[in-house]
């Protein structure tokens, strides 16, 4: 993992240096012609301390600072340090905040969580390459702008995939969760009700003493890597995979346009390419830490203290069928929603036939 970092520091760094031959515009000049100017940014991200999220979340300033040289100093505050998660939108957009790193589905309107994820949506490889090879930056730019009008963003960071279920009953088909207590949120838990789960709506932190309690049946909630550290396995001996209902998750980097319009030209890009870096980045880490999460979930199957059930081919076109309705419905009410999900369609479409062809497993 620690190689990962390096590399990637050295390509940003290599980057860094191509930006200083090009010269800084107005800006302040040091005797090799680069930029001496020294900004100070406010950044605060979605996330509490301890966690992969805030860890990428950090690794992004870091980034930013090494590569600036020390012409920018910004720490990375957790959630809630300044305004709270919910609030961080207008709080960049009106200068209360210089920059925050978040999901976007901690806003409350469809159109800019669809930005991030939705259940049954893009994989890691189709979000990188919507975002830097297809329209998702152009539809990005587009989405945010009826949302927050002073801001700038860009896709910073990915992660692996989530398990589907930790449960207190063996769930190895659709048919076994038809009446099941389920925890969900948002768009699956309405395509959980539509597959006859009787869905529960409640904070993931409750989610252990709701399964210890039997109050639910079952819970999706996050990574292997996280669901191993909430400690799900204590309490529900089943598990099941794979978590259609969460392929992958973007983050996303938003400033202030006022501020950004205010940095040198140098400085702009090494934040657009630490933003790209830590896509590959947090991705690769997060990989290995659920790889490594993952061995001790086979381990626990292998003393006959867990059972592990992956839902079938069949089972899982179900569910995607079920999704591509309950979809069509939501971009009938929703013309922006409409906007991004048939954007995402039509790039996985395009790309599908190739990915196929060069799938060599």
């Amino acid at each position: 993992m620690q190689k990962l970092k390096k590399f990637a520091l050295y390509i940003l760094m290599l980057s860094f240096a191509a930006s200083c031959l090009a010269g800084c515009g107005s800006a302040a000049a040091g005797t090799d012609g680069t930029s001496t100017k020294k900004y100070n940014l406010v950044y605060q991200c979605a996330w509490g301390t301890g966690g992969g999220p805030f860890k990428y979340a950090s690794e992004l300033s870091e980034a930013i600072v090494s590569c600036s040289g020390g012409r920018v100093t910004m720490d990375c505050l957790a959630t809630n340090s300044i305004v709270s998660t919910v609030d961080m939108l207008q709080a960049v957009s009106n200068g209360t905040i210089d920059c925050i790193q978040t999901c976007s589905t901690v806003f409350s309107d469809d159109s800019l969580g669809i930005l991030s994820t939705i259940p049954v949506g893009m994989t890691y490889e189709e979000y990188i390459g919507w975002y830097l090879g297809g329209e998702g930056q152009e539809i990005l730019n587009e989405v945010m702008a009826e949302f927050a009008d002073n801001v700038v963003v860009f896709p910073c960071g990915l992660v692996d995939s989530e398990i589907l279920y930790h449960s207190r009953v063996p769930i190895a088909s659709l048919d076994d969760i038809k009446g099941l207590k389920v925890r969900g949120v948002s768009d699956w838990a309405a395509i959980e009700t539509e597959l006859g789960a009787s869905v529960v709506s409640m904070d993931g932190g409750d989610c252990y003493e709701a399964l210890s309690r039997g109050t639910i049946d079952a819970c999706e909630y996050s990574s292997p890597a996280t669901n191993w550290a909430a400690g799900f396995h204590e309490v529900a001996p089943y598990l099941t995979v794979p978590g259609i209902h969460n392929s992958s998750a973007a983050y996303l980097f938003i400033m202030n346009r006022s501020v950004w319009d205010g940095l040198d030209e140098q400085i702009q890009n090494i934040i657009k390419l630490s933003c790209t870096a830590m896509m590959a980045q947090n991705w690769a880490e997060d990989r290995v830490t659920n790889a490594e999460a993952w061995t001790k979930y086979v381990e626990l199957q292998e003393q006959g203290k867990l059972t592990i059930n992956r839902l079938s081919d069949e089972d899982i076109e179900t569910i995607k069928e079920t999704a591509a309705a309950y979809y069509e419905k939501k971009c009938e009410q929703n013309p922006l929603f409409a906007r991004v999900y048939n954007s995402q369609m039509e790039y996985i479409e395009a790309t599908q036939a190739w990915s196929q062809a060069a799938d060599t497993k």
